[in-house]
Formats: structure tokens, sequence, C-alpha cells
């Protein structure tokens, strides 16, 4: 197969290693962590609705099902985000931000 660069193609085996490094651990690990608890910590018709979607330190974004989702939400965020960071026991989450999907 010919490519147009002149350079020789590199192995992804030498790729990966360097591109991880940029990926920030912690802040998967911790995303991992908020999906992982977040049916035990919103309640069931809440869970239907709200997901959590990605996570910007500190900021959560969650994607919701309506602008009626998102406007309950905004009642509940704080507990939300107390429940979070009482679970894993560090200041992970400072706010949550709906997007509707």
């Amino acid at each position: 197969m010919k490519t147009s660069s002149s350079e020789p193609l590199e192995h992804i085996g030498a790729i990966l290693p360097r591109t991880l490094k940029t990926c920030q651990p912690e802040k998967i690990s911790t995303f991992i962590g908020i999906c992982s608890i977040w049916e035990e910590i919103v309640e069931e018709s809440v869970a239907e609705n709200v997901r959590p979607a990605a996570y910007k330190h500190p900021v959560l974004i969650v994607h919701v099902s309506s602008a009626v989702w998102s406007h309950h939400f905004q009642f509940i965020k704080k507990d939300i985000i107390d429940r979070i960071n009482a679970i894993l026991k560090k200041t992970a989450v400072t706010d949550i931000r709906c997007q509707i999907s």
C-alpha cells in the first residue's frame, strides 16, 4: 500500500503509549466511577431520563431526554453533586450541566 507521505509508517504500539499519557487517566477513572454509581445515587425515574455523558473536571455533563427533565434536574443537581463527592470521597464535581440528547 502506497502512502501519500514520505515518512515511514509507525506501529500502533509505539503511538498508543504517547497518546494515552495525554488522556489524563485520573479524569477517566473519575468519570467511570461516576457512571458506575449513577443508578444508586439518583432515583429510577431520573436514571431513565438523565445519564452521565462526559466529565470535564470539575464539571459533569449529563444528557437529558427533554427540556422538562433539564428543568427538573436543576432542582436536584446540588444533592446529586453532594452524593457523588461523598461516595468518591473527593471534590470531583462542582457543577452539572445538561444537554438535551
